[in-house]
């Protein structure tokens, strides 16, 4: 039976940004990590998805192979105040790390337990 991990985190919307960008990095060096991935306005009642891109491509699911990352674009345009990030990893993993950015504050990074 395999298990079903979703991790969440809270992440701001710039005020001057309609995009907020998220690093995912895999770090195990030996299995690939198959996601699916929903982004929604937390004050939103109905928990509509926002758009989540990979190079200007909309995508709900993706795989990472072993120690690799890829920035995801969130479109943010429609929110004010923060938003929420699922990803729902069915086989192994057992979460992520968030960590961000000072030097860029649009942007986040995940990591792939």
């Amino acid at each position: 039976m395999s298990q079903t991990n979703i991790s969440r985190c809270t992440l701001p919307a710039k005020k001057d940004s309609d995009s907020l960008y998220v690093e995912i990095r895999n770090s195990n060096e030996k299995f690939s990590r198959q996601f699916n991935l929903n982004a929604y306005d937390k004050n939103s009642s109905e928990k509509e998805s926002l758009p989540v891109y990979v190079d200007d491509q909309l995508t709900l699911k993706d795989t990472l192979e072993p120690g690799t990352q890829k920035v995801y674009r969130i479109d943010v345009s429609k929110v004010v105040g923060k938003i929420v990030f699922e990803i729902t990893q069915n086989k192994g993993g057992s979460g992520i790390k968030v960590s961000r950015s000072n030097k860029n504050p649009s942007s986040v990074v995940l990591q792939l337990k």
